[in-house]
């Protein structure tokens, strides 16, 4: 439930609504009116929400957020607002600072903030009532949509950060109000956009910003350009060759899962952790949530079990089985960093099973700018490298990569679309083969599922 007299000390806007007129939610959504609710009409570029207002209030909407009346609709129903954007976010900001005894954690990093947050919900859920972002919803739409979410029982909530540019976490660091910060990794993911590692360094360490001892960092001491970022929080560090605070040993490959050790200087202990996921880079994403848990008291036990069940959100190295074939679905978004772990996860799984072979079909990696073809060419080059026995690419950047793992002696089927993939994957593949769907989300490399394995297509 949302009061008005929220409302009014968010937005410091007239409007009808009286103090003790309650909302019994928000949404940006004309499909998803529920009775009672508050309706944000957003505009963009190739939408606008005013058009569906009349509708809204029809369905059940109590209010409705504009910056216009739309002909035909009661005044009194809708606040005015000079930005819709900017009010859905500084009401969802009131919602997050009204409640009181909840801690907010926050996630960015270049690769590995939805893996890093299903792990830490897994490990706070132990101990807490949790709520996290749901999908990918971690931009300035998103981030609302998720601290709304937040009920009056919720204790910790995880929330990821994404970014596009410098400033961009700053604005949203603003709105959440976070306790505390992970800071995943900083790679090449939109290079385009910001120009150098440094660049995107800077734009990441914003999270960082005005944090003072009672908040605590969680930072990636593995990375050279992370474990160096100066902030006022108490600082924690996690990783696997540094001299980290929570630091795993042993690590091992056991079926479809990793088995590790962490020592803890935090807490002092040692805790064994069975992981359901392959990948060093797992391990890592896992480790920040072991530093967090153990910040925030939850038992090395529940910990480990956290982790043992953990559910990863769709499409982030999904492990899928058809027969007698084996799918990782790796394919909600690429960078040349996420590709390398991915081509490592597929020989590690054809390893594990000890028969098939690794089938990779890689697609564009987008936003990369002028580092595209070397990108590329370098990704290629890990297909000979960790054992890709056969390739199919397609997009017009992928070119790079099929005459770089062609060089390195990968049979390679270079096609123009996911559509012309689509049949020779399903004439490829053999039984027990272990098939790799990886690139950037706008390729729909995802979309093979159903056309190659769901759909009854040949795949043995």
């Amino acid at each position: 439930m949302l009061d008005a007299a929220l409302l009014k000390n968010a937005l410091q806007v007239p409007m009808a609504f009286e103090d003790g007129d309650e909302f019994t939610d928000v949404t940006t959504d004309s499909r998803a009116i529920v009775p009672g609710c508050l309706f944000v009409a957003l505009k963009g570029e190739k939408f606008d929400g005013h058009r569906f207002v009349a509708q809204a209030l029809k369905d059940g909407a109590r209010g409705a957020v504009v910056s216009e009346v739309p002909e035909g609709v009661p005044a009194d129903r809708c606040i005015l607002v000079p930005d819709t954007l900017e009010a859905y976010q500084k009401i969802a900001s009131r919602y997050r600072l009204d409640k009181k005894g909840l801690t907010v954690i926050a996630i960015t990093g270049s690769n590995g903030k939805t893996s890093t947050k299903d792990c830490i919900a897994a490990v706070l859920g132990e101990k807490y009532r949790v709520i996290k972002t749901q999908a990918n919803f971690n931009n300035e739409i998103g981030l609302p949509k998720t601290l709304l979410t937040i009920r009056e029982d919720t204790e910790m909530a995880v929330v990821e950060m994404g970014m596009r540019g410098l400033g961009q976490i700053r604005a949203m660091k603003h709105i959440a109000v976070p306790d505390a910060a992970v800071i995943t990794n900083v790679g090449d993911t939109h290079l385009e956009l910001l120009g150098s590692l440094e660049n995107i360094a800077k734009a990441k360490s914003e999270i960082l910003e005005d944090f003072t001892p009672q908040n605590h960092a969680f930072l990636n001491g593995d990375d050279p350009r992370v474990s160096v970022m100066k902030t006022g929080a108490t600082v924690h560090t996690y990783g696997i060759d540094s001299d980290a605070d929570v630091k795993a040993v042993e690590i091992s490959a056991d079926g479809l899962a990793t088995r590790f050790v962490y020592r803890s200087r935090i807490t002092g202990n040692t805790q064994e952790v069975k992981l359901p996921l392959l990948g060093r880079h797992n391990v890592m994403n896992a480790l920040a949530a072991v530093a967090v848990g153990e910040v925030y008291g939850v038992p090395d036990e529940a910990i480990a079990r956290g982790l043992e069940n953990l559910k990863m959100t769709g499409m982030r190295q999904e492990i899928l089985h058809f027969g007698p074939v084996t799918v990782i679905n790796d394919a909600y978004n690429a960078s040349p960093a996420s590709m390398e772990v991915a081509l490592q996860t597929l020989r590690d799984v054809v390893k594990n099973q000890r028969k098939g072979r690794a089938v990779a079909v890689l697609a564009d990696m987008l936003e990369l700018g002028a580092h595209s073809q070397s990108g590329h060419t370098q990704v290629g080059e890990w297909c000979g490298k960790y054992g890709v026995e056969e390739l199919i690419c397609y997009g017009p950047e992928s070119r790079y990569t099929a005459e770089a793992a062609e060089k390195a002696g990968v049979p390679v089927h270079y096609v123009e679309n996911k559509e012309a993939a689509a049949p020779v994957l399903a004439n490829l593949v053999r039984p027990d083969d272990v098939v790799l769907l990886k690139g950037s989300h706008g390729m729909e490399v995802f979309s093979l599922i159903d056309t190659v394995f769901r759909k009854g297509a040949k795949t043995c």
